[in-house]
């Protein structure tokens, strides 16, 4: 879907007999970037409906069509891509584009990091991963060159909504690294899953570790969090201080603590915000910075929605219980009467 030119996440053949150039077709808007995924807004407005040059993706992608319609083909098979439809682009992999109905398309593209999408593969298709089951001549890291075995399937109203959620909260401006790779982990094993069910094929679910082991993780995970909670860390850099692939990493921590990492260290850092309040700390912009929030009114913002009061408000109702402690200590008590 994107040029290397633009974004060096994809690369485009071009013949010297070539339609047209996609290149004067495409408005591309990066909203998101990490180790793990990178998430982009292309829109594009074809000159015409002529099919479109041979183009070859540098990275594994996952393409939501938002608006619009274009004809999708690859590996000898067409499909008409409209919202309905998630298509699939392994690396290096072959494709051509055409738009038979004459206007443009809004798609969001999803570029995964091989260790994401690893993960993801020893969740639902172990065997594709597997070199006895895809034939002895197939290596593991040949498997990986192509993770996706479908080019496109149908999504549904939860998945087409969690993306769109995603989207949107990679446009806010208190957009957080570690939130949006988690979401991003959630919306491809339900891409993966939603993809074998509608071709008929059952996930394959690997052999998971024990309980035990997975609890390890999550306990050094969360020994992280609570001593670098002020770092702006993405989901590579927790799972890589605590030894474990970022796709298990944030689905086992979720399981274990019923909290995403995200709100975890989102948590930890609220509460941090309200010891110092309590101590007397008046500078939230300082404070804000300083624990890992955008702004002061992101600060103030999260502190109200979390303990129903600003945190101006917080501290003069801790000033005033302090005083009446203070005054009660202070009493003098009159002696009981012998």
């Amino acid at each position: 879907m994107l040029h290397e030119s633009e974004l060096n996440i994809s690369g485009m053949s071009l013949g010297a007999d070539a339609p047209h150039d996609p290149l004067e077709t495409l408005c591309i808007h990066p909203l998101h970037g990490s180790l793990s995924v990178s998430v982009y807004d292309v829109r594009c407005r074809p000159h015409d409906k002529a099919r479109g040059p041979e183009e070859h993706p540098l990275t594994h992608q996952i393409v939501f069509p938002r608006r619009g319609v274009f004809e999708f083909e690859s590996l000898g098979e067409k499909a008409i891509a409209d919202p309905n439809r998630v298509l699939f682009f392994n690396r290096g992999q072959a494709y051509h584009v055409a738009h038979p109905a004459g206007a443009g398309d809004d798609c969001t593209v999803f570029a995964f990091g091989d260790r994401l999408l690893q993960g993801a593969l020893e969740l639902v298709d172990p065997r594709w991963l597997d070199s006895a089951g895809c034939g002895a001549s197939v290596s593991h890291s040949d498997a990986l060159a192509q993770p996706f075995r479908f080019v496109h399937a149908l999504n549904d109203e939860d998945t087409f909504l969690a993306h769109e959620k995603l989207r949107r909260a990679a446009q806010s401006p208190h957009r957080e690294a570690l939130a949006l790779d988690e979401a991003a982990v959630e919306l491809l094993c339900a891409v993966m899953h939603g993809a074998y069910r509608s071709r008929g094929r059952s996930a394959k679910v690997a052999r998971s570790s024990t309980a035990a082991a997975h609890s390890e993780i999550a306990q050094r995970a969360s020994l992280y969090l609570a001593s670098a909670f002020c770092e702006n860390a993405a989901l590579a850099d927790v799972g890589r201080a605590v030894h474990a692939s970022p796709f298990h990493l944030a689905r086992l921590f979720r399981r274990e603590f019923g909290l995403t990492i995200h709100q975890y260290r989102h948590r930890l850092r609220l509460r941090a915000a309200l010891a110092r309040v309590a101590e007397g700390e008046t500078n939230l912009s300082d404070l804000a910075l300083t624990l890992g929030f955008s702004s002061h009114s992101h600060l103030t913002d999260a502190f109200r929605l979390a303990f129903g009061m600003s945190p101006a408000e917080c501290r003069k109702s801790l000033g005033v219980r302090r005083v009446r402690e203070m005054s009660r200590n202070l009493e003098v008590r009159p002696r009981a009467k012998t």
